[in-house]
C-alpha cells in the first residue's frame, strides 16, 4: 500500500499528515522526514490493529509494508532541501524571488498556477542535475 504524507513546516518544526485513512487523520511532527515516517508508521500500526480492522482494505495491511510518497508545502520543501535556493527556483519559474520568499515564509500563499510553476521549475532543475557529468 502506498500512502501520501503531506509535509508542512510550522513554528520551526516539520509536520506530516496522511489523509484518506477511514475515520482517522494521522498527524505527527519531527525534525526529519525519516522521523515523521517512523512516527506515522507507528500511528498506522496502532490504527491497523484497532479501528482499521473494521475496513476490508486495512485488515491485511502491515505497517511495515506501507510505502510513502511525499507532498511538500513550500516552507517544508526549502527546509528539507536546504541546498536548493529560493531565488534560483523563483528565477527558473519566472516569478519574483521576493514574492516566493513570502510564500516560503507563509506571509503570502501561491495560487495553484504559481505553485505549479514552482513545481515545474524544481523538476526541471532535477532533470538538469541528472545530466551533470563531473570530470
Amino acid at each position: 500500500m502506498k500512502l501520501t504524507i503531506i509535509i508542512e513546516k510550522n513554528e520551526g518544526e516539520l509536520w506530516g499528515r496522511i489523509e484518506n485513512v477511514p475515520d482517522y487523520l494521522p498527524v505527527t511532527s519531527g525534525s526529519t522526514i525519516e522521523e515523521i515516517e517512523q512516527n506515522l508508521r507507528e500511528l498506522l500500526e496502532d490504527y491497523i490493529e484497532n479501528e482499521g480492522s473494521a475496513y476490508n482494505e486495512w485488515r491485511l495491511v502491515k505497517a511495515s509494508d506501507i510505502d510513502f510518497d511525499h507532498v511538500y508545502d513550500l516552507s517544508a520543501f526549502f527546509e528539507v532541501f536546504d541546498d536548493v535556493k529560493v531565488a534560483g527556483i523563483a528565477r527558473r519559474a519566472g516569478i519574483n524571488p521576493s514574492l516566493v520568499r513570502h510564500y516560503v515564509a507563509g506571509s503570502k500563499y501561491p495560487s495553484p498556477q504559481q505553485a505549479k510553476k514552482l513545481e515545474i521549475a524544481i523538476h526541471e532543475l532535477g532533470e538538469k542535475l541528472r545530466e551533470v557529468v563531473l570530470a
